[in-house]
């Protein structure tokens, strides 16, 4: 958790100068314009859809259909390992007292099946500079309206520049339980830890890689809740609707790549 502070922290003071400066200003400016068209749309019900709530949803969309090609490359390299891990289970039972003898026989078992042990992480490493520039952008813009004093009201929370919290204002006060003009129901970060928990677990391969992610599957949806409750609103919408995406797509994968019976195959 510490280290994903210092990186979050390291994203937000580094984008003054530089190409990364450029990069964060880039993506800024689209959630800006994504704004410009979502503010035209009126309350609906009395509730407020519109603004910058509705912006950060349509543009968190938008980024995961840029990331989509890194997704499925990583998912379908983890689909090959999850296929060869019976093989390579008796391979390290048979030569579990031969380190040498088990990299080799290894090495071969992925070269024959041209399975690439880093093809699952890469892509999603490659995701994760674009991940902090998503947050330096959000804080970027939140730094900036809450200097303005905005108000930016989403559902049922009436200014996501603050936490979705019944212990914060909307000015960014704290506050009794449901005191005085709180901000929210803590309805986003319960949402980012279950959809967190439920993403990792449909993406969470089976055998050895399955075990070894178990506890990074356990620890994330609690970090996830940390971060949506100490940070803005803004932040915990682009988490919870980042997590929807992915398992929706997720669910689809799964789908389409579960084998069909064949005609007469009995029940």
């Amino acid at each position: 958790m510490n280290l994903m502070i210092f990186l979050m922290n390291a994203a937000q003071q580094t984008q003054k100068t530089g190409l990364w400066a450029s990069f964060v200003r880039f993506l800024s400016s689209i959630l800006e314009s994504l704004n410009k068209v979502t503010s035209l749309i009126p309350e609906v019900f009395g509730v407020e859809i519109g603004g910058y709530g509705l912006a950060i949803v349509l543009f968190t969309l938008l980024m995961r259909l840029v990331l989509m090609p890194f997704d499925l490359k990583a998912r379908r390299a983890n689909q090959k390992i999850q296929e060869i891990q019976p093989q390579l289970a008796e391979i390290q039972k048979k030569y579990k007292n031969d380190p040498d003898k088990l990299n080799k026989k290894t090495m071969e078992l992925y070269q024959k099946h041209k399975v690439n042990p880093m093809g699952g992480c890469l892509p999603m490493l490659l995701q994760m500079p674009l991940f902090f520039a998503l947050f330096a952008a959000l804080r970027t813009i939140s730094d900036v309206e809450i200097a303005k004093g905005s108000i930016a009201p989403f559902l049922w929370i009436r200014n996501i520049w603050q936490p979705d919290s019944p212990l914060k204002s909307f000015t960014g006060e704290n506050i009794a339980i449901f005191g005085q003009g709180f901000n929210g129901l803590f309805i986003l970060p319960a949402l980012a830890g279950i959809t967190s928990y439920y993403q990792m677990r449909m993406s969470q391969p089976s055998g050895e890689q399955g075990n070894q992610m178990k506890g990074f599957a356990t620890i994330m949806p609690l970090m996830s809740v940390w971060f949506c409750t100490m940070y803005t609103a803004s932040f915990a919408i682009y988490w919870v609707t980042s997590n929807l995406y992915q398992i929706v797509q997720q669910f689809i994968i799964n789908k389409s790549s579960t084998p069909k019976k064949e005609v007469g195959d009995s029940k």
